[in-house]
């Protein structure tokens, strides 16, 4: 071969040579990092890593078949970004708990989020979201939850009455509508002190812009962003194209009347009579910190709000729509959560402390959770390299807890797809290592600070539903459900239910 022969390719088939190889490099030269490490996982694609695996099934379904084949721990490339998915309890322990400060920021494949999101508790890390958790702490205590109590059986009531509209009309439950609706009410109300009421005016701006915003984040714009956490080198563009999460002129509104609030409350005077969040954040105080960081920025704090808007909203809604399903699907189980109520409560309205005697409606609600964590997996960074039960964690490798996989592993709970609230009574919920019973609120120090709130806001609407109603299987009532691409526990058909008036 005349090797003068090369002068001949054109220049334009160099440079692609020449980049391709360079993208080759560049995508692939860790894929050898876990075999070193000793550790288990899928065959990596040139340029993509194991992002084929997550175009053919659900996130959630890849990761359960992976775990069947590689066991507790394994390691996956985004692309050329190692993360290891760990499932084995001790390692999770030490990593969320013991460990914690090694541990204690978010590893995040993509950056996709506007900058006010990203003040958001959920996102921040290090000293950061070390001072952001103390100042909010504070406006979670069971003193300020009772004071918003009032306002979450407000909403309970309009579902009541909204469902008994429905009932009467022999109408199809869809679930997430109708629960989407309470908890847009809910987290409006406690979190900004508006009284939308989009159970019954779903045209009101506000409302209609959380409705749109969530709308396109469960349609086409989750599966593009599906898509840039398989090829996070997408990111930047997708964020100059304003396609990143919670972007758009929904999301733009609800930024900006957000910010609105919070200049309202900081121009006025201290208002010790408002109980929202919003309300509560711009009167924190840490008094440990010097005067410069006591209180929260205006973004600091419109961030908080934005994340407590989008949090309250979806994550309570799956749930309550979950709850309902699986009390459809097995009418012995709501009898005794109706009975329960009915012995425990007579005609009391459902109270911050009364709520708390319904023992099997808890245990109902954290089965659930078990089967149908909203958040199906969280993630962390190494700081510094850990080797914990013999597993090496490099410095700034990512670590995922498949909190999904976890709560559906029989080796942590026999027949792990059965709806059994009794796993968590508490005879045998003592048999149970504790963060089984928290995990898929998180657990450690990041556990979702709106556990509490999340919990309570169910029981509310349960309590003022389950009394007069009875929610029955129809024709679209999935026998199984199963899950779309996106990576979350959303279900591919909307979950339609029937109700009928209790005796």
């Amino acid at each position: 071969m005349d090797v003068l022969g090369l002068v001949d390719i054109p220049v334009w088939l160099m440079l692609l040579i020449i980049l391709v190889l360079t993208l080759y490099v560049c995508t692939t030269w860790n894929h050898g990092m876990f075999k070193s490490l000793g550790i288990p996982g899928p065959k990596t694609v040139p340029f993509l890593g194991n992002a084929t695996d997550f175009m053919k099934q659900s996130f959630i379904y890849t990761l359960l078949d992976w775990r069947k084949q590689y066991g507790h721990v394994f390691g996956i490339f985004f692309v050329s970004k190692p993360m290891l998915v760990v499932s084995d309890l001790d390692i999770v322990k030490e990593i969320l708990v013991k460990d914690f400060n090694n541990f204690v920021d978010r590893f995040f494949v993509a950056d996709i989020f506007p900058p006010v999101v990203d003040k958001g508790l959920f996102f921040t890390g290090g000293s950061a979201w070390k001072r952001l958790r103390r100042l909010m702490t504070p406006t979670f205590t069971a003193g300020k939850l009772k004071n918003m109590s009032h306002f979450m059986d407000r909403c309970a009531k309009i579902l009541k009455d909204n469902l008994r509209e429905k009932t009467n009309q022999k109408e199809v439950i869809d679930t997430k509508d109708v629960f989407g609706a309470f908890t847009m009410d809910v987290v409006a109300g406690t979190a900004f002190g508006l009284e939308t009421n989009s159970q019954t005016q779903p045209a009101e701006p506000f409302v209609k812009s959380m409705k749109n915003m969530f709308y396109k984040m469960s349609g086409s714009r989750n599966q593009l962003l599906s898509f840039v956490g398989m090829f996070p080198f997408m990111s930047p563009l997708m964020k100059i194209l304003g396609k990143g999460a919670f972007s758009g002129e929904e999301s733009d509104f609800l930024v900006h009347s957000v910010y609105r609030m919070v200049d309202e409350r900081r121009q006025a005077i201290e208002d010790e009579k408002r109980t929202d969040f919003l309300q509560l954040l711009v009167n924190a105080e840490d008094t440990g910190l010097d005067v410069s960081q006591k209180r929260m920025t205006r973004e600091e704090v419109a961030g908080q709000g934005f994340i407590i808007l989008i949090a309250g909203y979806e994550t309570t809604a799956t749930t309550l729509q979950y709850l309902t399903y699986n009390l459809a699907k097995n009418q012995d189980v709501q009898q005794r959560v109706y009975e329960e109520m009915r012995d425990e409560l007579g005609d009391e309205d459902p109270t911050y402390d009364n709520v708390g005697r319904l023992k099997y409606l808890d245990n109902a609600i954290h089965e659930t959770l078990r089967l149908f964590p909203p958040v199906p997996l969280i993630t962390r960074k190494a700081l510094e390299s850990r080797t914990i039960k013999g597993v090496t964690i490099p410095a700034g490798m990512g670590v995922a807890i498949p909190i999904y996989n976890i709560m559906h592993d029989p080796d942590y709970f026999d027949d792990p797809e059965e709806f059994r609230p009794e796993r968590f009574s508490e005879l045998k919920s003592s048999k149970l290592p504790s963060i089984l019973l928290e995990l898929p609120f998180g657990y450690g120090p990041r556990q979702c600070i709106g556990m509490r709130l999340a919990l309570l806001e169910v029981k509310f609407a349960a309590v003022r539903i389950l009394r007069h109603f009875r929610f029955l299987p129809c024709e679209d009532t999935p026998d199984k459900i199963e899950f779309g691409k996106s990576g979350f526990t959303t279900p591919t058909k909307p979950i339609k239910l029937r109700t009928e008036l209790r005796e």
